[in-house]
């Protein structure tokens, strides 16, 4: 009996000793760089924990590095030495249906369904990030938030109204990016930066406002904006118009950039099919080559203070030349190449001195010529959605490459109002006479009825 006793528990030990592996080995688990994960969970132990379980989901020949993705993930734990988290949102995206702090992390909480870094202000995300991408209106983001985070709100198709905290001071990266139920934002005043992408492909936003507190707008952060009107532009303070800004901003027509502006980078406006006038407060200016790349309606640019200190030799993506130098032509239509004309260059009387001291009709292989302060009025009203002085003429630029001005006068070719009114009488009149015949046909019946 002692000897089955002693066979047992002999075999009893290695048994014991082996059942953690044994559960580990059940569970399913994986630890990396500043990460654990564990059956769905991914603890970030490390501020780089969660940009590296990301990252390193693939290698550079596209096998994977680790067995988990961020697909798998639907609990998210920020560990308590955690200060800060940083992404990486080219990678792939971390959609966890909870996020919860580990508890002894003085930097991190859940606010109202936020996670919120509280030493920054910043809004990182929601901690139900499913829930959150089919939310339609989000009005409860916390008041003291200063900052909304890196890809904050990224890919949330179903959102059209969000309200932004009086606070806040900075938009992150691509914090709204792909947003494309969004229809407009009110900023506060107290905004002086959109980071680059803020906005991308948010192609149902029609309205932001950009205030003179907006010193930075970063590169792409109005890319594919189709549907963006640009009347407030003018009040920012920016000072460069980086690449992509308002890559194929197609509802641009007439755009007026602020006074601080110094530059315009290439690509800044490509693809804005309808982009037909700009007007340039600032002297000492740059207009980089393709700054309008495939602009080919615009036909007017006003200087209102003095020429410009470069203007690049492929401002609109241009093959080349025609033999008279009036022309450009495009292979980005077709392969044998379109001709459009190039741009009129309009300057104020108080410039003219600098512009055409010996009445130059030319300038840099452009035409030049002066405008009226009543044609510039009429500009700038129609740039910042105003209505137009009652004197002045139109702004719009004609479609005909050889016209003298851009600024027809449109009142010439008002319609009258008052074809437009007889119509609506005769329209009204039909419907009486129908009206009449029913009440007559309802009579009738009802005499018939009786009989």
């Amino acid at each position: 009996m002692k000897i089955l006793k002693k066979t047992i528990l002999v075999l009893l030990i290695p048994l014991l000793l082996a059942m953690p592996s044994l559960t580990l080995a059940e569970s399913d688990y994986e630890e990396g760089d500043g990460w654990i994960y564990r059956d769905g969970e991914l603890k970030v132990i490390t501020n780089d924990g969660l940009i590296n379980f990301l990252n390193h989901e693939f290698d550079v020949r596209g096998d994977p590095q680790h067995k988990h993705t961020a697909d798998d993930v639907d609990h998210v734990i920020i560990g308590k030495d955690v200060t800060d988290i940083f992404i990486d949102y080219i990678i792939g995206d971390c959609n966890p249906s909870s996020t919860t702090i580990e508890e002894g992390n003085p930097y991190f909480v859940i606010d109202q369904g936020w996670v919120v870094n509280k030493q920054t202000k910043t809004l990182f995300g929601a901690a139900n990030v499913k829930k959150n991408k089919v939310k339609i209106v989000v009005e409860n983001i916390p008041a003291y938030i200063e900052h909304i985070g890196l890809c904050a709100f990224k890919d949330c198709h179903a959102l059209k109204q969000v309200s932004i905290p009086s606070n806040v001071i900075s938009l992150g990266e691509s914090c709204f990016s792909g947003c494309d139920s969004l229809t407009s934002i009110t900023l506060p005043s107290t905004t002086t930066s959109i980071g680059s992408g803020s906005f991308f492909k948010c192609t149902a936003l029609s309205h932001i406002n950009l205030g003179p507190a907006i010193k930075e707008i970063g590169t792409g952060a109005f890319n594919v904006c189709m549907k963006l009107e640009s009347s407030s532009l003018y009040a920012t303070n920016v000072e460069i118009i980086k690449d992509n800004t308002f890559w194929g901003c197609d509802k641009f027509q007439v755009v007026e950039l602020p006074s601080t502006l110094e530059r315009i980078d290439d690509i800044a406006f490509m693809l804005c099919h309808n982009l037909q006038t700009l007007v340039f407060h600032s002297d000492h200016l740059r207009i980089e080559n393709e700054a309008f790349s495939n602009c080919e309606k615009v036909r007017s640019l006003v200087f209102t203070k003095g020429k410009p200190d470069y203007i690049g030799d492929t401002l609109f993506g241009e093959d080349e030349r025609t033999p008279d130098g009036k022309s450009y032509i495009t292979r980005f239509h077709d392969a044998k190449g379109k001709t459009f004309s190039y741009p009129t260059l309009y300057y104020t009387a108080a410039y003219a001195g600098e512009w055409a001291p010996n009445g130059e009709t030319e300038w840099n292989g452009y035409q030049i010529q002066q405008i009226s302060q009543e044609e510039l009025d009429a500009i700038l009203a129609e740039a910042r959605g105003e209505e137009a002085p009652a004197a002045s003429a139109s702004p719009m630029a004609t479609e005909t490459p050889q016209a003298e001005s851009p600024m027809p006068d449109k009142t010439k070719t008002a319609t009258n109002p008052a074809p437009a009114l007889n119509v609506e009488a005769l329209l009204l009149f039909a419907i009486g006479i129908a009206a009449i015949a029913v009440v007559v046909m309802a009579v009738l019946r009802k005499q018939r009825s009786k009989k």
